[in-house]
């Protein structure tokens, strides 16, 4: 596997938020994957209505309103027809303390497989493997009976290559790190609204500073409305505005941004069924989205299905728990 084709594969690959940037524009593409079933299925949308163990990665100052210890975890295959090792993983943690607010932490990871070491004369020196992950520590409170705020703090390490001693030793690795900040405010019983800006933080750099690439640094605006919210019958609605912040440009035209679109119709409390739309104007990238989710308890397990022909059919499975 060729590592320059498949970093260039993944630069215009995995950031559906921001597909118009190019390679060289940003660096830690990797946080911009949606992480979760739930939110993918209902076209990568979660600003304003994500809960629980989820919320550091759409918007942590959903903390706020938490109520009990969570946990959530998501596998899957990413760019399975590119190979066969490559994968993501995330979880997730929060606690709820008291008269303080909720904690939280979480781990995006992502492995770019197994790559072949050559030196200048293409001699085969063996194999390592690359991957990016990124630990957010996570933190949110009501400031008012329906609005909460909430940060995350993240360290962000990306090991594209494994680099021997001498004058090249470690610029194959970069480490930095990243702020998020949001708020959201119920302004009705059925209708919450809610924005983030993620990724704020220093230039992520392999070799040194002027070489380095921004953050993919994205400004997440959103509303969820419960069009019905009865005991058997639920069907929510949610849209979400992404605008990238990284641009050489002074102002970036409004047709560069992307928009998300999701629906999710829940029957009891036991069977759900999402659909939703990824649209990028400037990409000319249209989306669909697919997914469902049983729960039993405080047990919940998600699924979303994407085609497009970036994304090849990935399948996304997330499992939560209470406490």
């Amino acid at each position: 596997m060729k590592k320059l084709s498949l970093l260039l594969l993944l630069a215009m690959c995995i950031a559906p938020a921001d597909r118009t940037l190019a390679v060289s524009e940003a660096g830690g593409l990797f946080l911009q994957i949606a992480p979760d079933a739930r939110s993918t299925a209902m076209g990568e949308t979660g600003v304003a209505y994500v809960q629980g163990a989820m919320s550091a990665a759409w918007n942590p100052s959903a903390l706020g309103f938490a109520e009990s210890p969570e946990f959530s975890g998501t596998y899957f295959k990413w760019l399975p027809f590119l190979a066969d090792d490559l994968y993501y993983l995330y979880f997730s943690y929060i606690h709820p303390i008291p008269g303080i607010g909720t904690i939280g932490i979480s781990l995006p990871y992502l492995s770019l497989g197994e790559q072949v070491r050559t030196n200048a004369n293409g001699d085969n020196l063996g194999t390592f493997n690359s991957f990016d992950v990124a630990l957010s520590l996570s933190y949110g409170a009501r400031l008012a009976k329906n609005l909460a705020i909430g940060s995350n703090l993240k360290v962000i390490r990306s090991n594209l290559s494994n680099v021997g001693a001498g004058a090249e030793a470690g610029k194959g690795a970069a480490t930095t790190f990243a702020v998020d900040v949001g708020a959201t405010y119920r302004l009705h019983p059925r209708i919450t609204v809610a924005g983030v800006v993620q990724n704020l933080g220093p230039k992520i750099t392999f070799i040194d500073a002027d070489q380095g690439d921004p953050l993919p640094r994205n400004l997440k605006i959103g509303f969820a409305i419960k069009v019905l919210d009865g005991k058997f019958n639920r069907l929510m609605v949610a849209h979400d505005f992404n605008k990238s912040l990284v641009t050489k440009s002074t102002i970036r035209s409004i047709k560069e941004s992307v928009y998300n679109t999701g629906i999710e119709y829940w029957y009891g409390n036991f069977i759900a069924l999402r659909t939703g739309l990824v649209h990028d104007p400037a990409g000319n990238i249209t989306t669909p989205t697919f997914g469902g989710g049983l729960q039993w308890k405080l047990y919940r397990l998600d699924f979303s299905y994407t085609t497009s022909s970036t994304l090849q059919n990935i399948t996304k499975f997330s499992i939560s728990a209470g406490f």
